[in-house]
């Protein structure tokens, strides 16, 4: 019997040496001696802060209003342009037809549309003059609709 145990014995020993190897090669491969390959830079650089106005105001006056630049053009004149303030545009028909008949509500009966592809584009207004359409501009974002802008068509 005793040779039966010399012979478990010496297994087991074998099976805890190939253990304790293992864990000893990844134990030591594993870490490293924390030295690390370091790269340093040096970043000079100038702080600048550049201040963009991006809104632009505006102002019409009343009584002396400038005919519109189109006119300066000697190839161009007054009456080959059209301008309208587009204050929507849908792909979706329901979306759409609520939008048109909230803004005939709000705006007048004036609001119409063009479809343009599957696009339906709100649009208001059909003036020969930019600066008037300018001016009706600002009263179509006093009503709420603060995307609008002017649409100008070649007639």
């Amino acid at each position: 019997m005793s040779y039966i145990n010399l012979g478990m014995m010496t297994e087991k020993l074998k099976i805890y040496s190939v253990c304790i190897f293992i864990l000893s090669a990844l134990y030591f491969g594993g870490c490293s001696s924390g030295e690390y390959e370091l790269n340093e830079y040096r970043i000079d650089y100038v702080e600048t802060i550049i201040t963009a106005d991006t809104i632009k105001n505006v102002a019409i006056k009343e009584d002396n209003t400038k005919e519109d630049k189109i006119k300066e053009d000697k190839f161009l004149t007054k009456e080959s342009y059209n301008f309208s303030v587009q204050i929507g545009a849908f792909l979706n028909p329901d979306f759409f037809a609520r939008f048109l008949q909230a803004a005939k509500a709000r705006l007048g009966d004036e609001v119409y549309y063009d479809l343009i592809g599957n696009m339906y584009r709100v649009r208001i207004g059909a003036f020969t003059n930019r600066a008037e359409t300018m001016r009706f501009i600002e009263f179509v974002k006093s009503k709420g609709y603060f995307d609008a802008f002017i649409i100008t068509k070649k007639r």
